[in-house]
């Protein structure tokens, strides 16, 4: 279990936030609040560095839940920031993760924004990003190298360049990132496999292309903020809409 020191607000009546750091003993006196550690005076609130306590630098997180209408699946399409800063965003629904780095946040109007894309690495099938292209009839080319995909059948235009495929061998193996396409062919520059003829193909959108957002009843958020200068958040909100499987 995680440890914290937790600090007690008289004014809101209740324990208002949880510090990394560990004091030996710390004392409040003449509108200065001072700590020791192994034996040294510090007086927080002295300087302009955030987050800093007995030479470590910490992170600031703050974990949030969102959770409007919360018998219905939902669609979390995006996190809107009222702060001064942006943070690295964590989304954990009941179904699925997302992820927005902070420099994906534009700053629009005062507040941050910015659409929830799929973690990077991501496999699950059951994600809207995931797709069967079926079965494979010719392979050209072996692996390492560019290898071609033949199917006798159009495989249509929802696979794009840049998507990776994969095939279904008793549990997905990454294929390689799709580089050229045709109606009945997909060309790969490939890893160590080399699918053959027979093998189930399916794909995965890119994550950082794709922002179609986060699927679940309700959404955990992990706001974390590095730097070490002054940041405020004052709310948080998010662009959601019934889901319709």
């Amino acid at each position: 279990m995680a440890e914290y020191t937790i600090s007690y607000s008289p004014t809101g009546d209740g324990w208002t936030s949880f510090h990394s750091y560990f004091p030996d003993a710390m004392v409040y006196m003449n509108n200065s609040f001072f700590t020791f550690k192994e034996g040294k005076l510090y007086r927080h609130y002295s300087n302009n560095t955030r987050g800093n306590y007995y030479g470590v630098q910490y992170e600031a997180n703050i974990t949030t839940v969102l959770n409007d209408s919360p018998t219905e699946a939902k669609m979390f399409k995006t996190i809107e920031l009222n702060s001064n800063r942006a943070w690295l965003s964590n989304i954990t629904t009941n179904l699925t993760t997302g992820i927005i780095d902070a420099a994906a946040y534009s700053l629009k109007e005062g507040d941050y924004y910015a659409y929830i894309k799929r973690v990077a690495g991501n496999t699950d099938l059951s994600l809207m990003s995931a797709q069967g292209v079926g079965e494979v009839t010719t392979v050209a080319g072996t692996s390492p190298g560019s290898i071609t995909l033949t199917f006798n059948f159009d495989i249509g235009s929802i696979v794009s360049v840049g998507d990776l495929l994969y095939r279904d061998n008793s549990g997905i193996e990454l294929i390689g990132t799709i580089t050229g396409l045709t109606s009945t062919t997909i060309t790969v520059a490939t890893t160590a496999i080399t699918p053959v003829a027979g093998n189930f193909i399916l794909y995965l959108k890119d994550a950082q292309a794709e922002s179609y957002g986060s699927r679940g009843y309700y959404m955990d958020l992990k706001l974390t903020y590095s730097g070490t200068d002054e940041v405020e958040l004052f709310s948080v909100s998010s662009e959601i809409f019934k889901s319709f499987p």
